[in-house]
């Protein structure tokens, strides 16, 4: 007996009216994979960027180089939510962002994620580390502390006050 063609499609619960659900219930990625009983790997992030793009939680956006432009580096989404926006494919709006190395650049700049660690300096990040009491010192006495020798290896009872955010 042959097997209908999209016998795996009709197994499969990933759908994009299923997703779209899910994305108005206000879920994430995660949850929404959660809830239909797969891996967040077999909803790709395509998928899930048109989804919340149809839900209403992410705006349309014209597909012009100052508007991909304006959400990769201001609004800082990914290529896939890029592209699911402004309804191009991501190849499509990495050519609207720019030539090769300013895609590359763009795709190497990172927001953070979530667990205070960011790759990215960022003037909040000064502002942090002035007000947590850190004492700075003068060039000087940086160029005198960098002759003087190798710096101590920190414990790991002070690397974990250094993560924390008591002041103590």
């Amino acid at each position: 007996m042959a097997r209908p063609r999209n016998a795996a499609a009709s197994r499969n619960p990933v759908n994009h009216d299923a997703l779209v659900k899910l994305a108005k219930k206000g879920l994430g990625h995660s949850a929404a994979a959660t809830e239909l009983g797969v891996t967040v790997g077999q909803i790709s992030s395509m998928q899930w960027s048109t989804a919340l793009v149809s839900a209403g939680r992410f705006s349309t956006a014209p597909a012009t180089s100052a508007s991909v432009r304006k959400l990769k580096d201001v609004e800082g989404n990914r290529w896939e939510l890029i592209a699911a926006r402004t309804g191009e494919s991501v190849t499509r709006v990495k050519d609207l962002y720019g030539d090769a190395d300013e895609v590359a650049a763009a795709s190497n700049r990172r927001r953070g994620n979530g667990n205070g660690s960011s790759s990215k300096t960022s003037g909040a990040s000064k502002k942090k580390s002035a007000a947590s009491g850190r004492k700075t010192g003068s060039a000087k006495s940086k160029t005198a502390t960098a002759q003087a020798g190798p710096r101590r290896a920190r414990t790991r009872a002070e690397r974990a006050r250094a993560r924390s955010n008591n002041p103590s």
